[in-house]
């Protein structure tokens, strides 16, 4: 981007404005002519001024190609991006989820055909831009249970799911959790475990060139953050040294309260750099659990490089509208952070599980490529996220197998794949 940008705005709107300008050229490769905001090529909604400068609290609706219907009959790309991007639906005082996330269910606009893409190829057009060359995927994994068989609790908790799947007529699920049974003896025997998966997934990564992103627990303070917390204390120096072994990089799973008391951030990373001997750059929150204008500024302050949180879980696209890394917007302080959000597209949890879309493997990879293929025709970048208990023979499901077949389809694609941080180029 090397654009000059002339924002004609009042005080309150102007920043908005060349923020979303400046997000939208992200996504239009070297454009070396000036954009100006507001011209004929990109009028203004005066309504929409009203509203974000906080003068008119009437709901917008949404119209067709990701743009924000103000109230005026005005088509205004550049206050609809910024409607998109500072995701000011998610205000407080919007639904929130049985865990205090967003919905997507709440969203106004469908996650799975991306708004603010649809917007950054309206501006292509006015600018004679080209789509940037090829697109990316960051693989990435959550380090939830890297232990499963932690004790008597776990057998008890297996024997528990195998009488639920059987009640349910669950026969795939009631398969896999027979087979994990009897293959319990022989983990213990060998000392290995159905969820120690680190080589098996580095192999079939590098397989296809590529590296990936661990993001590991360092605290568990909430029922929700897994079982065995003792056995996870053990197992984490474990786990970093076979990460960074492998040449993969290392991010923090902030725990499913970090994000109310962002004091245990600095605990959790601290914990997880003395183990590492280097920075951790990156963060996941569990459960995708944050609020984007209270957490991401925190996440800010801390000098984090980037956040690769903002997807929902129960379904499939970007958040956000935007197949890009972007910056996420500040409303309190009214300006950007320099934190980079790395808008997570698809996730194995999402596909699998029946509270979910509950699909097959062959028909998760279907999806998860439906929308992967939305992101290489724009030349966008995003994260797909694996959990590392996905990828047993038994457990797994045929999900370990779906992975594989997902990353063989970007690189036949044209795609390249890597870890968040060289994602975001936050460095290798």
């Amino acid at each position: 981007m090397s654009a000059a940008i002339a924002v004609t705005a009042p005080p309150a709107i102007a920043g908005k404005a060349r923020y979303a300008l400046e997000e939208l050229l992200r996504a239009c490769g070297t454009v070396s002519e000036a954009v100006a905001y507001p011209s004929a090529e990109l009028p203004a909604s005066e309504a929409a001024w009203r509203l974000f400068a906080g003068t008119d609290v009437r709901a917008p609706r949404a119209g067709a190609d990701g743009i924000v219907q103000f109230g005026d009959g005005v088509e205004d790309v550049v206050m609809s991006a910024f409607w998109h991007l500072s995701r000011w639906e998610e205000r407080a005082g919007s639904a929130r989820d049985e865990r205090g996330r967003f919905p997507a269910s709440a969203a106004l606009f469908d996650p799975a055909r991306p708004a603010v893409d649809a917007l950054a190829l309206r501006l292509r057009g006015i600018v004679g831009a080209a789509a940037p060359g090829g697109f990316t995927v960051a693989l990435t994994h959550d380090v939830d249970v890297p232990w499963r068989w932690s004790g008597p609790r776990a057998v008890l908790g297996a024997a528990a799911r195998v009488k639920a799947a059987a009640a349910g007529r669950r026969r795939g699920e009631l398969a896999a959790e027979l087979r994990g049974l009897l293959g319990a003896p022989r983990h213990r025997l060998r000392g290995t475990d159905p969820n120690w998966s680190f080589d098996r997934i580095a192999g079939m990564e590098r397989a296809h060139g590529a590296r990936s992103t661990y993001f590991v627990m360092a605290a568990h303070h909430h029922p929700a953050d897994g079982p065995a917390p003792a056995v996870y204390n053990h197992v984490r120096p474990a786990i970093v040294t076979q990460v960074l072994a492998q040449g993969d990089e290392l991010g923090l799973h902030a725990s499913y309260t970090a994000s109310e008391r962002p004091e245990r951030l600095d605990a959790e990373r601290a914990r997880l750099e003395a183990l590492a001997g280097e920075a951790v750059r990156g963060v996941r929150f569990h459960y995708l659990r944050h609020d984007v204008h209270t957490t991401l500024p925190g996440l800010d302050r801390r000098g984090f490089a980037y956040d690769s949180s903002h997807g929902y879980a129960e379904r499939t696209g970007l958040r956000a509208g935007f197949s890009f890394p972007y910056r996420p917007y500040d409303l309190a302080a009214d300006r950007p952070l320099r934190l980079v959000e790395l808008p997570l597209a698809v996730m194995d949890v999402t596909l699998a599980e029946e509270r979910f879309l509950g699909l097959t493997p062959g028909a998760g990879v279907d999806m998860a490529v439906t929308i992967l293929e939305r992101v290489a025709a724009i030349g966008g970048t995003v994260a797909v996220l694996w959990h590392t208990d996905r990828f047993d023979s038994a457990y797994g499901r045929g999900w370990d197998r779906a992975y594989d077949r997902l990353l063989a389809w970007v690189r036949d694609r044209g795609g390249r794949l890597c870890t968040a941080a060289e994602a975001v180029g936050a460095g290798a």
